[in-house]
């Protein structure tokens, strides 16, 4: 099934709506969609309900923003050209925004599916009465795209934690702060690193249920692959913050996932991580809604290696920790991911051999198997793995500084003439900061503190 044989066939995506039920402490919203001829959809979300006074209007315009970025998960099945929006409306500048994070989010997509069209050949969104607006529609309807205005007041700061390093270093940086944490569904990863800190933490747990049918769409064949997943997080923590009476959104991510994953390309697997999605979002937040609550990366202004440099004085947290995504709802590192193989790589500055192995359970640098990822990740070979990885230069800093300590592991002396004749030291870049961030300035000294 191709991407323009499924279009010729599949010519409209429809979001349907969404419908709210408050029951047994939560907001249930379920979100449908339909691809006519061929399936319906619903994603079913619950956020905790903590009987906070909300504004109707506001908390609608944010689920619908919600609902247009879980559409992008069943939009995918067959790419229609055209995706009709029957349960609100978008400005101009609105419908362009979600036109560039369908491309850019998909770009990953597109690229291991073969697809090669434009932004403007990719998808039109057409909304209200003109996408057929039908009435007994089981959502909600939002309505003409106004601004909305907020007055309620915030404080605190929820961090979302999915059990990887990243938001260990931001739990830390917090510490002394007001923080809850944001997860989503249920994970023994965070469960562990979640028992593995020195203080409670209030916690904003969210479920989140996507439509087995997409799972039976994939095995009949139909377009499959990575979706921007931080945007929808973004929504949903929005919409969290919002309900929780929080106002700093805290993410996790740094300055390397700026770097395109392709080479030369707009194609990054971590375009939703991005700067550029960072501030697109607030933007867009606030073409619709003026509100005191901000969404930022507290670690923007780092790389990954003064963020591994930072974790690896966190000990507590050195068994508890997992960035494996194959494994880490089971609690478990495969170490034979490149996921698995860039942790290793960018804590090899900063822990002793026998550490990382008590880490990871081997020594993923001493395994020929692991050959393809590692020169994927130090730019021997020209595309990073899809994989939320750092730079090129930092996974070579760190080999380079491997080696200079004696390191004797398989793949970095096969490769030691060529990474030691590369640019780039560990100890200086430790020194660096990014000035592209939205860091409120009273967290940047938190931040700098820490450093």
């Amino acid at each position: 099934m191709d991407f323009f044989s499924l279009r010729e066939q599949y010519k409209e995506f429809f979001y349907k709506g969404f419908s709210v039920e408050v029951t047994e402490g939560f907001y249930q919203v379920t979100f449908s969609y339909e691809i006519p001829g061929l399936s319906e959809f619903e994603t079913v979300w619950k956020f905790p309900d903590t009987g906070r006074t909300v504004d109707e209007a506001i908390l609608h315009r944010l689920l619908f923003e919600l609902g247009m970025a879980e559409a992008i998960s069943y939009w995918k099945v067959t790419c229609a050209p055209v995706l009709r929006v029957q349960c609100g409306s978008l400005t101009e500048w609105q419908n362009k925004w979600w036109r560039k994070l369908f491309y850019n989010g998909l770009g990953e997509f597109m690229y291991v599916n073969g697809i090669e069209v434009s932004e403007e050949e990719l998808l039109t969104i057409v909304c209200g009465q003109e996408a057929g607006e039908a009435d007994g529609l089981a959502g909600e309807t939002t309505g003409a795209p106004g601004r909305l205005t907020d007055t309620a007041s915030y404080s605190g700061c929820l961090v979302p934690v999915g059990g990887g390093k990243d938001s260990v270093v931001s739990m830390e940086v917090l510490r002394n702060e007001d923080v809850t944490i944001y997860r989503i569904n249920k994970d023994a990863t965070v469960e562990h690193v979640l028992a593995a800190a020195d203080r409670e933490y209030k916690t904003c747990f969210v479920n989140r249920k996507l439509d087995p049918r997409i799972l039976e769409m994939n095995k009949r064949g139909f377009l499959n692959g990575h979706i921007p997943f931080s945007a929808v997080v973004a929504f949903s923590t929005f919409i969290s913050a919002y309900l929780q009476g929080i106002r700093y959104i805290a993410l996790s991510n740094e300055s390397s996932a700026n770097e395109s994953t392709v080479v030369g390309s707009f194609v990054n697997h971590q375009y939703s991580k991005s700067y550029e999605f960072e501030r697109d979002f607030m933007e867009y937040i606030g073409s619709f809604l003026d509100t005191e609550i901000r969404y930022f990366s507290l670690l923007r202004p780092l790389s990954e290696l003064q963020i591994a440099w930072l974790f690896s004085r966190y000990t507590k947290y050195h068994k508890a920790f997992r960035s494996c995504n194959a494994g880490s709802k089971q609690g478990i590192w495969c170490c034979h991911c490149p996921k698995c193989l860039f942790v290793y790589i960018i804590l090899s500055s900063f822990l002793s051999e026998e550490e990382k192995v008590e880490i990871f359970g081997e020594n993923l640098l001493d395994n020929p198997q692991n050959e393809k990822y590692f020169r994927e990740l130090t730019g021997l070979d020209e595309n990073k793995p899809f994989e939320c990885v750092g730079t090129r230069s930092e996974v070579v800093m760190s080999l380079k500084k491997y080696l200079s300590k004696g390191g004797k592991a398989l793949l970095p002396v096969k490769y030691a003439d060529w990474l030691m004749a590369q640019p780039g030291d560990v100890d200086a870049a430790l020194s660096e900061w990014n000035e592209l961030h939205n860091v409120p300035e009273e967290l940047v000294t938190v931040l700098k503190e820490e450093m």
